[in-house]
């Protein structure tokens, strides 16, 4: 019902509200694609919705000994919020295990490109060891 409410809200401020607050994503979904795209070699999403996926490589300096993707995507998202304060999701919650899911929109842009950051640094400090194998 809240989310009719919304629509609703939408509808009477006009599209050129709808526009300015579609506007401020794009600094954000800049931010996060660019860090996936030089972190990870497989990314999808950012074209419809407020989502994007990165496929993990496999390995990396996580506490969990299994390396399936499963138990990979998951020990990635605990050490990302523990360790660099910043949390994802697990691409295996959503059906994409090996992967993490994104979300840009959650953040106003200057604290979702510190965000950025603190996942650049996340996942380059994880993945390194791949990087210099």
């Amino acid at each position: 019902r809240i989310s009719q409410w919304a629509a609703i809200g939408a509808l009477q401020a006009g599209s050129d509200w709808v526009y300015h607050q579609y506007q401020t994503l794009d600094s954000s979904r800049q931010a996060m694609t660019q860090v996936l795209n030089d972190c990870l070699e497989e990314t999808m999403g950012g074209t419809g919705a407020m989502y994007l996926m990165g496929k993990l490589p496999g390995g990396g300096d996580v506490d969990e000994s299994s390396q399936d993707d499963e138990v990979l995507d998951v020990a990635v998202a605990r050490r990302l919020v523990k360790d660099f304060g910043v949390a994802v999701i697990p691409g295996s919650f959503c059906g994409f295990s090996g992967w993490i899911r994104v979300c840009y929109a959650n953040l106003p842009p200057e604290q979702c490109a510190v965000a950025a950051e603190r996942l650049r640094e996340g996942l380059e400090t994880i993945f390194s060891k791949n990087s210099s194998s």
